[in-house]
């Protein structure tokens, strides 16, 4: 579902923006910008395409951050945006380096199962190894 144009300009604006305070290196302010433009979007926001990845790069950010509670506060948020989405895994996959990250182990490889499964282990490739070593260990 579309955003009306107005809206959607606004959220495109606040993401051009993030996009260039990430460039520079500007976490925080990156993620703030990222915060406004989620705030625009109308509710209910999961039924709007940008919605996902709106979430995603704040999630992103968070983890580049080392934040890692405050992307946990937003999982909810990635889970229920994105429905039209084809789900290859990747939210499970978020999830689990999250997790991983806090320590929850268990919970991580629960995640980390499901994330293989749904894109047959290519979620896994290019990442850090500690990932699938949990899951195969």
């Amino acid at each position: 579902m579309k955003m009306e144009l107005s809206v959607q300009q606004i959220v495109e604006e606040y993401r051009v923006r993030s996009d260039q305070s990430f460039e520079q290196k500007n976490y925080q302010q990156s993620v703030d910008l990222l915060i406004k433009g989620w705030k625009e979007i109308p509710l209910p926001k999961g039924l709007y395409n940008d919605t996902y990845e709106v979430v995603k790069d704040i999630i992103d950010t968070f983890i580049i951050m080392n934040e890692y509670e405050s992307a946990q506060s937003w999982l909810t948020h990635l889970y229920s945006s994105g429905f039209k989405r084809f789900d290859d895994g990747e939210k499970e996959f978020i999830s689990g380096v999250i997790y991983y990250e806090l320590g929850d182990l268990l919970i991580s490889k629960e995640f980390f199962d499901i994330a293989s499964r749904k894109s047959e282990g290519r979620l896994f490739e290019g990442k850090d190894t500690k990932y699938i070593k949990l899951l195969k260990g």
